[in-house]
């Protein structure tokens, strides 16, 4: 007798998802990942089929589909709930992702967020309805982002740190475009790679983004610019980077970061949200100030056996984190709530 192969329903919007955003991306390996291993039935939540799914998968983040069946969501940032982070995004913005994810967290049989960290959160704003979620890290494509990739330098100009996300004050950028102002006053030959995408909790960001690609203070000409760059381009970025610095105030994951590191290049990340869970012992982890961004990349600039150290732990690290892993976590999740859930 044939095993039973889980139907899972995702609607078409989720699917196709934004490729170059982080949230995207996330979205494209994970399915590709449950293709082997779980039948999926792209369609809208109103179509008819002859075959009713087992279980719906929707993104956390968007309007829910009214379904009959058990409903899994993926929540992949959860609202930030200290108080100076909450602070940082517009203010309606901030109300619409709360009542998403509160719908979300209320109606969902399972919600998947990415980090420990994360869960955490959701289970602290909500309560009973938060004993619902359950976590599985994203992972990284260790054969795509590795090592040795030329292209990276060649396209900088000169030797760099890397940052790569969005530019939003949450992201913290300024902290470290002030740590990089002062080693290079300092003699450092390094430009800062900045690889943005605009924020989406704002109408007009274009304040946002002329201040954050400004000329770094006393040091024209050393901050390159660089938007929305495919895989293949960011993964020689990457490879090709000194240093990379993820300074952020708040991370639901930070995807970046483990790129980083699958790519060798050595990292510093402020220790907040869920990046002490991603980097763990494999990277510096340090407070979100210019002073402990710069003591930090000096460190890793100067000193190449800490460097060397760093890119070795930072793709071991990596390696311990496929995609396939997290593919392990949303089929349990699938399958817990196929099994425990009965539709009416």
């Amino acid at each position: 007798m044939m095993a039973h192969v889980l139907r899972v329903a995702v609607h078409p919007d989720v699917a196709a998802g934004a490729p170059r955003s982080g949230h995207g991306r996330v979205w494209r390996r994970v399915l590709a990942e449950l293709e082997g291993r779980v039948r999926l039935d792209v369609r809208p939540s109103g179509r008819r089929l002859a075959r009713r799914p087992d279980v719906w998968l929707a993104d956390g983040h968007r309007p829910l589909p009214a379904v009959a069946e058990p409903l899994v969501a993926q929540v992949h940032e959860p609202p930030p709930r200290d108080p100076a982070a909450r602070a940082l995004l517009d203010p309606a913005f901030l109300a619409g992702l709360e009542r998403a994810v509160a719908a979300t967290v209320g109606r969902a049989d399972v919600v998947i967020t990415p980090s420990a960290f994360a869960a955490g959160e959701l289970r602290a704003a909500y309560g009973p309805a938060g004993e619902r979620v359950r976590h599985a890290l994203h992972g990284v494509d260790a054969d795509r982002f590795r090592p040795g990739l030329a292209g990276g330098r060649e396209r900088i100009g000169a030797p760099y740190v890397a940052y790569v996300g969005v530019l939003h004050p949450r992201k913290n950028l300024g902290a470290l475009r002030e740590a990089m102002a002062r080693l290079i006053a300092r003699g450092a030959p390094h430009s800062l790679a900045v690889v943005w995408s605009p924020p989406a909790d704002r109408a007009d960001p274009a304040a946002l983004v002329r201040d954050a690609l400004a000329e770094l203070p006393g040091a024209p000409g050393r901050l390159v610019a660089l938007r929305d760059l495919d895989d293949e381009a960011l993964a020689a970025v990457l490879a090709g980077a000194d240093a990379f610095c993820l300074p952020s105030l708040s991370e639901g994951f930070g995807l970046p970061a483990l790129e980083a590191m699958a790519c060798g290049a050595p990292v510093v990340a402020a220790a907040r949200g869920a990046l002490p869970e991603v980097v763990g012992e494999a990277g510096l982890l340090v407070e979100p100030t210019a002073d402990a961004f710069e003591a930090a990349l000096d460190r890793v600039l100067t000193d190449g056996r800490l460097a060397r150290d760093l890119r070795e732990r930072g793709r071991r690290r990596a390696l311990e984190l496929p995609w396939s892993r997290t593919a392990d976590g949303w089929v349990a999740a699938l399958e817990h709530a196929a099994t425990t859930v009965r539709a009416p």
